[in-house]
Order: structure tokens, then C-alpha cells, then sequence
């Protein structure tokens, strides 16, 4: 007769329910670390590019510091006699070669141009990249070098992806911003990132987005265009989006159009993707984002506000 102590006795095998969780928590985690990961690593960015001498337009290496101490490294597209300046914001794991095509034209068009690379990338410091967070303060030492540079040009911005949400982050809180256009935006970082969660890892996504949350280093419920996009107005605000776009929703772009002021613009192009607008017709492109900020920035002899920290 085999007799069995009440400690054996409470010792079971892990159920099938069990097993199931512990296995769902150990995807959720992976997925989570791999999400941050991405997030915040940067990829390589190519050593041979166009510069703007390919393209014939007179430009300078210039070098500008963030409020957190880092050295970006960018291009300045004088223009003489300028009736504006505009600054370009890459996107995510992009460069500043990446928009140089728009630059040229903008800077044919009549404007100073300024394409900087953000932090983590080409030619500037840095070893982590957050997907807008510290980007904003990319963006900020970008408004503060191209006011330095030409202080009475009426100056605007041009963003693409990040970019583009960075752009209308910024804009929200700096006056000195005089128009907005917002290439492939996202609305919400939580909502972008709960997404790419979701394929990975289906109904685990709010708990791997909980932890990715947390790898991260910064909480990604402050990268919210949607949350303040209204308070650019009055101040003109463009949104291109192509309706391809699998990586950021065409609809993010029509929310936050439909939260802005006036004045505002909505371009939906057709059969576009991420960031494809541009390639669909480069001509067309360039003239709608060249008469957007044409008639809108002004002749820069009033004095600007001063601008809100972001």
C-alpha cells in the first residue's frame, strides 16, 4: 500500500490553461521587447546619396544642438531674396537626402530650405530614436537655427511620417510656425504602435503594448498629433496622404483634418502608399506644396510670438 504525503498530494501538473497563459505571456513579452527594439534603434543609413550639388542648387554643411545637447547635422538651401523659409522633417529611420527632391523644388520655388538629419541618424549624435518623442526637440533647434539664419522669412514646415507628426506636435506649440504641411501623419503613437502589436501577436496586444510601453523609456501617450492639432489655427495646416498607405491609416489624416481649424487642406491621392505622394507626380506635388505655402506665409515683418515649450 503506497502512501502519499498531503504535500505530494497538492502538487499538480500544469493545466492546459495554465500552460496556454504562460505561453501567452511569454509572447506578449517577446513581442513587447521587439517592439520597443525597433522602436528605438536606429537603422544603418546609406554612406553614398545626392547631395543638392547633383541637383544644382548652392547649399552649405551646417550643425545646430538640441535642447538635450545633441549636434544634428544639416543642409541650408539659401535662397536670395527669400519670401520664406521652410524646414523639412524626415521620417522615421529616414535621412535627409531621403526629401531632398522636395527641397529643391521648394527652394526653386522661392524659399530658404532647411533638411536636417534627426538624432540617431546620418550625420547627427545620438544612438537611440523614439518615433516623435525626442524628435520634437529635433524639430525645435531646427526652428530656432532657421530664425538665426533669415529672421524676417515667415517660416514653415513640411513633414513626412514622423515627421509629419512631429511637425503638427510642434506647430501646436510654437507660434513662430506660420504654416504646417503633414505628409502620411499618424494620429496617435499608442494607436500605431497597438496596431503593429496586433499582427503580431493578435488579442495579446494590450498587454504586449503595456510592456513596450514601458521598454520604451517615455510614454508614448505624448506623442498625440491628434490631441492638439486643433490649436494651430489659425495658422494653415495641409494634410497629403496617399490612400495606399498601409503603414499610417489615410484615416488618421482625415480625423485630424476634421479636428483643425481653419484654414486647412485635405489631399487624398489616390493609389499612393507610405510616403508615395511625391512619386505619384512630382510635379503636381511640388506645385500644390509650393502654392500652399506661398499664399499662405506672409511677408515676415511682423514681429513673431514667442513660442510655447513642447
Amino acid at each position: 500500500m503506497r502512501i502519499r504525503s498531503r504535500a505530494m498530494t497538492r502538487i499538480k501538473p500544469p493545466t492546459l490553461r495554465t500552460g496556454v497563459m504562460l505561453t501567452g505571456a511569454g509572447l506578449a513579452l517577446v513581442a513587447a521587447r521587439r517592439a520597443a527594439r525597433q522602436v528605438t534603434t536606429p537603422s544603418p543609413v546609406e554612406t553614398q546619396f545626392l547631395t543638392p550639388w547633383e541637383l544644382g542648387v548652392p547649399y552649405e554643411e551646417v550643425s545646430f544642438t538640441t535642447g538635450d545637447g545633441l549636434r544634428l547635422g544639416g543642409w541650408w538651401l539659401p535662397k536670395p531674396g527669400a519670401g520664406r523659409t521652410v524646414i523639412v522633417l524626415c521620417g522615421y529611420n529616414s535621412a535627409r537626402h531621403h526629401v531632398l527632391g522636395i527641397s529643391a523644388a521648394l527652394w526653386r520655388g522661392g524659399a530658404n530650405v532647411l533638411l536636417f538629419d534627426n538624432r540617431g541618424r546620418g550625420d547627427s549624435e545620438g544612438d537611440r530614436v523614439s518615433l516623435g518623442y525626442h524628435e520634437r526637440l529635433d524639430a525645435k533647434a531646427a526652428v530656432g537655427y532657421a530664425l538665426l539664419r533669415d529672421p524676417e522669412a515667415p517660416l514653415g514646415v513640411l513633414g513626412y511620417s514622423m515627421g509629419g507628426a512631429v511637425a503638427l506636435m510642434v506647430a501646436a506649440g510654437d507660434a513662430r510656425i506660420e504654416a504646417v504641411v503633414a505628409d502620411s501623419p499618424f494620429a496617435s503613437q499608442t494607436a500605431l504602435l497597438r496596431a503593429r502589436l496586433r499582427d503580431y501577436v493578435g488579442p495579446l496586444e494590450l498587454p504586449a503594448y503595456t510592456l513596450a510601453s514601458r521598454f520604451l523609456g517615455y510614454d508614448p501617450r505624448e506623442v498625440e498629433p491628434v490631441r492638439c492639432v486643433a490649436g494651430i489655427s489659425p495658422r494653415p495646416v495641409m494634410f497629403i496622404h496617399g490612400d495606399g498607405d498601409r503603414v499610417t491609416d489615410p484615416e488618421d489624416s482625415r480625423r485630424m483634418y476634421g479636428l483643425a481649424g481653419e484654414p486647412k487642406e485635405l489631399w487624398l491621392v489616390p493609389g499612393a502608399e507610405h510616403v508615395g505622394s511625391y512619386y505619384r507626380d512630382r510635379e503636381e506635388y511640388s506645385r500644390r506644396v509650393n502654392a500652399f505655402f506661398a499664399g499662405h506665409l506672409g511677408c515676415g515683418t511682423e514681429k513673431r510670438p514667442p513660442s510655447d515649450p513642447v
